[in-house]
């Protein structure tokens, strides 16, 4: 008498089990979706509130199993919905971790699966094996979720996920003694029917849902402090790296301006060479050739040449001074005092030039002073060393405008650059002829073939620019 009354006490508490379990699966999904939208950005939470839905709505479902005779509502679907929510608290649990989830493998086993569950429950008189392809695919997500909660190795986090994943390893060995004792016993699966077995699954899913719920809260509190003390660590690295940034910056500020002070006096020392440098040297010519001459006509010419210097050396210096006052200069005033400057050069020195001017001039004048000088000083330099160096009796200079550049071409018919004179003097005019044209985007060629040939090719507008490539500090040094 006392183990029937204890049969149908248990026979009677079971759909009271069930529809507790039912509705704490529900309050467990809304909560899930409170704290869902609170907390958008935590990894797998997203998961776990729609598989919180769908295991609430499968328990819900099969409370129907005895007052409503549609397998498919209360048998079929439930079934896929304790799956599918199995299934998505094994995706978010690897998406909390940071991981990627597998899911071929144990889909694929839900296949037969779900073939062995209705073959056995509505096709085969034995629907005591139904438990077991009914229990195959929610163990297998059940323990994938444990092995994802077991392996967190991140601090603060790991005592959460360890109580979550020990709950997942009992909640899935609770379905398997479920199959293994209907089995043995051959009794009828039903859940609502009674039995020991039965009341043990239902007992666990309601353990479960509270140990799941609680682990869940856990989880996202752990993981907002791990967040923040991330978070404040970035600060503080960035924060170094700020002050890292600052002294790599004064650093280089520092060095910019050792490179624009040297290049300052490449600057100031390009211009006097190639400037007041070269007038000055033909005047020490100029005055060297007029003590040796007697003869008061060429001793008067002589003169009238170092006067034109002189005025040269002059108007050098006003260059220097209004570079970046003077007003845009016509490329005709830019040639004649060109001319002018190469006719009075070699005229001292006594051979004949011979000046031709071809294409068609640029109507945009020379409107950087910078470049306009730079260029003067080049074409000065070419006609300085023809005048002192070559030896010549007659040189030619041809300037020639192309479309998108012009050229000048200094050709003499002496010795020229061949001189062991100018080699060993350190050739500071060539390298200063050189590196005005790379500032201003051209090239310089130089070919010592019966005399001395340099061509120049200088890009239209002329501009001036910085290059990369600074000189060595003994160039600087020379004199």
């Amino acid at each position: 008498m006392v183990d029937l009354a204890v049969l149908s006490l248990i026979k009677a508490d079971i759909p009271t089990l069930a529809l507790i379990s039912g509705c704490v699966a529900i309050l467990q999904a809304l909560a899930f979706c409170v704290a869902w939208s609170l907390n958008r950005r935590t990894p797998g939470l997203g998961r776990w509130t729609v598989g919180s839905l769908l295991g609430g709505g499968g328990l819900l479902l099969m409370l129907y199993r005895q007052g409503i005779d549609s397998p498919l509502l209360t048998h079929w679907l439930p079934t896929l919905l304790v799956w599918a929510g199995a299934a998505l608290l094994y995706v978010g649990a690897a998406e909390f971790r940071g991981r990627r989830a597998l899911l071929k493998g144990p889909l694929l086993c839900c296949v037969p699966a779900l073939a062995g569950y209705l073959w056995f429950g509505w096709g085969s008189p034995q629907t005591w094996l139904r438990p077991i392809f009914y229990s195959t695919p929610a163990v297998l997500f059940l323990g994938l979720t444990a092995r994802e909660w077991l392996g967190e190795q991140r601090a603060g986090l790991r005592v959460a996920s360890c109580c979550g994943g020990v709950a997942a390893v009992i909640y899935a060995l609770t379905y398997v003694a479920r199959a293994w004792l209907i089995a043995i016993h051959q009794v009828d699966p039903e859940p609502l029917q009674g039995g020991g077995a039965q009341v043990m699954v239902i007992v666990s899913t309601l353990l479960w849902l509270f140990c799941w719920t609680y682990t869940a809260l856990l989880l996202l509190n752990q993981w907002h402090h791990s967040e923040k003390v991330r978070f404040h660590e970035a600060q503080l690295m960035a924060q170094k790296d700020l002050v890292q940034v600052e002294r790599q910056l004064a650093l280089r500020e520092r060095e910019l301006l050792n490179e624009r002070t040297l290049r300052q006096r490449d600057l100031l020392l390009r211009d006097l060479h190639d400037g007041i440098g070269g007038m000055t040297a033909n005047l020490v010519l100029l005055v060297s050739m007029g003590r040796r001459e007697e003869e008061a006509g060429e001793r008067h010419e002589l003169m009238r040449h170092i006067e034109h210097l002189v005025v040269d050396c002059n108007r050098e210096v006003r260059s220097l001074m209004d570079v970046l006052e003077k007003g845009p200069v016509e490329w005709g005033q830019f040639l004649r005092e060109l001319r002018e400057h190469a006719e009075h050069l070699t005229a001292g020195h006594g051979f004949q030039l011979d000046w031709q001017v071809s294409g068609e001039l640029p109507t945009s004048p020379l409107s950087d002073a910078a470049a306009r000088l730079s260029l003067l000083r080049c074409l000065k330099e070419a006609v300085s060393n023809l005048a002192r160096h070559a030896h010549a009796r007659h040189a030619t200079i041809r300037v020639r405008f192309f479309k998108q550049s012009f050229g000048v071409t200094v050709r003499d018919d002496g010795i020229g650059l061949k001189n062991r004179e100018v080699a060993a003097s350190g050739g500071r005019g060539l390298a200063n002829m050189r590196r005005r044209c790379e500032e201003l985007r051209g090239r310089v060629t130089i070919h010592r073939n019966c005399g001395t040939t340099l061509r120049f090719i200088i890009p239209l507008p002329v501009t001036l620019q910085g290059i990369a490539k600074k000189p060595p500090i003994r160039d600087l040094a020379c004199a």
